[in-house]
């Protein structure tokens, strides 16, 4: 990591990439503090222990995935069944940390299941994202963009479920679990609640070509 970077992001980002690559329990504090550089005294300044520890590299996780991961189509103008069809089709997620370049896979799925404390922690992170699908797809319906037979909390939750379950998938090395029938099947279910009949309601008619003598063509 670079010595540039401000040390507790520079902790906390080795801490994530370690994470990753080890897992949880087996990265050691010396480990942390090897690969960071950073002295024993600045990491316990920031953080108590290494639980601390890793409720920030999860923090951070969550902020990478909204900044550059695939949430981050969550913020775009783009019809919301499209946004959400984006934040599937780019998982499992990886993110890059900064200033190093260093591509990770999502761990927080993978700590969670590893320490209770971590898995709250998870839970507290992974509300506000469900709660944005779930106000962008209530938006959806109000403006006549999604059958209004969707209940948007339900399905909500369904999309971080198998978001949940891309992850896992991955970082147990099982990609091929989430098949392209299996992609396949959940775009055409998301395509179907698309309001089509509110979209025809709101094209503009066909423009009338007239003929010599007044006969519409």
């Amino acid at each position: 990591m670079p010595r540039r970077q401000d040390p507790r992001k520079r902790l906390v980002q080795t801490a994530l990439k370690l994470f990753a690559s080890r897992g949880y329990y087996h990265t050691s504090i010396a480990d942390i503090l090897r690969e960071s550089g950073c002295k024993r005294g600045v990491l316990y300044y920031h953080f108590s222990s290494k639980e601390e520890l890793g409720y920030a590299a999860i923090d951070e996780q969550f902020r990478l995935l909204r900044e550059q991961g695939a949430a981050s189509h969550l913020y775009t103008n783009e019809h919301p069944i499209d946004r959400l069809l984006k934040v599937l089709g780019d998982l499992p997620n990886r993110i890059r940390l900064t200033p190093t370049g260093d591509l990770v896979l999502g761990v927080s799925a993978n700590m969670a299941c590893v320490h209770p404390g971590l898995r709250r922690r998870v839970q507290t992170s992974l509300a506000p994202l469900i709660g944005e699908i779930e106000r962008m797809l209530r938006k959806g319906i109000a403006d006549g963009q999604i059958v209004d037979s969707v209940d948007p909390r339900q399905l909500a939750h369904v999309a971080a479920i198998i978001g949940h379950g891309i992850q896992m998938a991955a970082l147990l090395g099982q990609e091929d679990v989430v098949s392209e029938d299996a992609r396949r099947w959940i775009k055409d279910y998301l395509n179907s609640l698309r309001n089509r009949q509110k979209q025809w309601a709101r094209r503009p008619p066909s423009p009338k070509v007239y003929k010599k003598g007044g006969q519409v063509q």
